[in-house]
């Protein structure tokens, strides 16, 4: 699943390079801004896929041994 939202995103970047060309190239009106909104939407949402695919996730099984914890390590008993 990673892969795909990886790909995905990157994807959706290279997607979002082609609109900011078409925008670019027009030079105002409905089509210069729309490619714009294009450009941002497509950018933030390849940025947003290929941070979720490249940074692991939480898990569910709730599994505490992997992460510290400040109120388990017995720093606070005034040892």
């Amino acid at each position: 699943m990673s892969t795909f939202r990886t790909s995905a995103g990157l994807a959706a970047i290279m997607v979002g390079f082609v609109t900011l060309l078409l925008s670019r190239q027009i030079d105002g009106g409905f089509w210069h801004g729309f490619f714009q909104g294009a450009t941002v939407a497509l950018m933030v949402l390849g940025a947003f896929f290929v941070g979720s695919g490249i940074w692991p996730r939480r898990r569910a099984d709730g599994d505490e041994q992997e992460h510290w914890l400040p109120s388990r390590d017995g720093s606070g008993d005034g040892r």
